[in-house]
């Protein structure tokens, strides 16, 4: 209330721009999205981006894996200074959606001796309450696609049948839904499923753009939208499974039709998409263990920019809720900086074409009776590991089998190994040495 007290009133007679100054003011955006993906680092998917602050000897997932995430970045803005506040699923999902993450999580690390949770146990939410509360109250529109949900398959079906069933367009397949928040499974798209790594993303894509071919017909489509694509998790090389390079190209290829398919669509011209990860875990960068992708599709998005700007998931939130007009609900996100030096007031209405994927869909890791040396050793340990929830493989093993999977014998950068890879103070005391010397009022 005290931070609310202090926040400028609204000007009046104030003109819409893309991201108001000040809250209450108008926006020329009537239509938001926020695209949550699952664990991946800056340089590991835009390492070989050719500009900004990047590091191609720590790509793993580069152009020819993720095309449609270098074309967007190239098309409109490149952001090479936005960093996670988490460090996993459980606070990952929490800053995304909520722009806080509770005493509660922050005390049950290690031990999630309740749930690991993602919309099932009531004490891990804050009391300030999620994003769409907020976008709600201020009198909009909301519609989710896969968020808080643990999906199944009925009947029964591996990846690849799933997959083949969607080529096919056979629909054999349905997706029961698991939400433990009414207020998202109220909103929430019946035939788009959430978390399950044996349903490809592609699959969710093609859920998305037939409600989106839908709301088309019917001239009008939510304020704020918010779309869950989990596939670049990857399972490591566990056998019968996608090979990471597959899973995150499809994860790409989803990515790539939803925004042209948003892009092409009557709604284009007043539309705002932020991509995210929810985490960095599965990765490494040669700034920092939190530095992650973040993207921005617009019309009113610069345009073959490079935005050095620091932003971080919080920055997302504040920004989605001062372009819908929410009032923000908890100082975290409140004080966070909008990120306005994205956007700009003159709309560039070109649309994004989809880039056809270069790495195949579907083409599964071998069995590990029929690999030798490394290869073997790290699908017998994958076949050890546990993919079924979030985040339960330990992150450095899971790290080292993908890194492997694309590297091959390359060194293996254990210097950025670690809960949190490379830390932010390490990085200023090499940017400015002499920093060190200064008092400690003086350090960020």
């Amino acid at each position: 209330d005290h931070l609310l007290a202090s926040t400028p009133l609204p000007r009046h007679d104030s003109a819409p721009v893309a991201v108001p100054q000040r809250l209450g003011e108008p926006s020329k955006i009537k239509h938001v999205f926020l695209i949550i993906k699952e664990n991946r680092t800056y340089d590991q998917v835009l390492g070989d981006i050719g500009k900004g602050n990047s590091d191609p000897s720590l790509c793993v997932f580069g152009r020819k894996v993720t095309p449609n995430h270098h074309a967007l970045a190239e098309q409109f803005v490149l952001l090479d200074n936005y960093y996670c506040n988490g460090v996993l699923s459980v606070d990952g999902h929490s800053w995304a959606t909520e722009g806080n993450v509770t005493g509660y999580i922050e005390k049950a690390f290690g031990g999630f001796t309740r749930s690991y949770t993602f919309g099932d146990d009531p004490l891990a939410y804050s009391g300030s309450g999620f994003i769409w509360d907020h976008v709600l109250a201020a009198g909009a529109t909301f519609r989710n696609y896969g968020e808080m949900d643990y999906a199944e398959v009925k009947p029964a079906g591996d990846y690849t049948a799933i997959y083949t069933d969607f080529k096919d367009k056979a629909g054999k397949f349905a997706f029961p839904q698991n939400i433990g928040i009414e207020n998202i499974h109220r909103y929430t798209c019946p035939t788009y499923p959430g978390w399950n790594l044996g349903i490809p993303d592609v699959v969710r894509a093609g859920a998305f753009l037939n409600e989106l071919a839908d709301f088309e017909t019917r001239g009008e489509f939510p304020n704020f939208v918010l779309v869950y694509l989990p596939d670049d998790h990857t399972s490591g090389t566990s056998a019968g499974q996608p090979t990471p390079a597959s899973y995150v190209a499809d994860n790409d290829l989803a990515l790539g039709r939803i925004v042209e398919g948003i892009s092409h669509s009557r709604f284009w011209p007043d539309t705002a998409i932020f991509v995210i990860e929810d985490d960095p875990q599965d990765g490494f960068d040669h700034v920092d263990g939190h530095r992650s992708v973040c993207l921005v599709a617009s019309p009113y998005a610069k345009r073959g920019a490079i935005v050095s700007d620091f932003y971080n998931q919080t920055s997302v939130v504040n920004t989605i809720e001062r372009i819908l007009g929410a009032t923000p609900a908890n100082q975290l996100y409140a004080q966070a900086s909008l990120m306005s030096a994205c956007f700009i007031d003159k709309p560039d209405p070109r649309p994004f074409d989809c880039l056809p994927n270069s790495t195949p869909l579907a083409d599964l890791n071998p069995r590990a009776d029929l690999l030798d040396g490394q290869a073997r050793h790290w699908a017998l340990v994958s076949a050890e590991l546990p993919f079924e929830g979030f985040d339960e493989a330990d992150e450095d093993t899971l790290n080292r089998i993908i890194w492997h999977s694309v590297k091959g014998d390359a060194p293996y950068p254990t210097h950025l190994a670690g809960p949190h890879g490379k830390g932010l103070a390490a990085l200023h005391l090499k940017l400015a040495p002499d920093a060190a010397d200064k008092d400690d009022d003086d350090k960020p």
